[in-house]
């Protein structure tokens, strides 16, 4: 599964369940971030492997998955250079785990034998839920 398909994906789940604009939005971007993480640093044994995302809302909010190939390293956000002070000075391919740390109510990595799943918890508007 690429971005744009998890995008679509996520965008459909949250309009059926009537989630205003801007939740909409920020969870597509989240889902976009995420499965592109998964695509870029997933890789195991030099080789990519299928990468997976699942929706749902908790009591808590939104819960956005991706599950791929469990890769070397646990996912962190990339900080600026100290002397930079801003964004600016990240490489454009660094900022998506900055972008679910702005954007996440928390976020997390689970570990399973063979994959690796990456979450993110986007909250809800007050009075979103029916």
């Amino acid at each position: 599964m690429g971005p744009a398909i998890a995008r679509r994906q996520v965008r459909a789940a949250l309009e059926h369940w009537g989630s205003d604009e801007r939740t909409i939005e920020h969870a597509a971007l989240l889902v976009s971030e995420l499965v592109t993480n998964a695509v870029e640093h997933g890789r195991h044994r030099g080789r990519l492997r299928m990468v997976w995302c699942h929706v749902r809302r908790t009591s808590d909010g939104i819960r956005l998955g991706v599950w791929g190939p469990p890769g070397d390293t646990v996912p962190r956000p990339r900080r600026p250079l100290e002397d930079a002070g801003d964004l600016t000075a990240l490489a454009e391919s660094g900022r998506g785990l900055l972008i679910v740390d702005a954007l996440a109510k928390r976020w997390g990595t689970r570990r399973g034998r063979v994959s690796r799943e990456v979450w993110a918890l986007l909250p809800e508007p007050e009075g979103a839920r029916s």
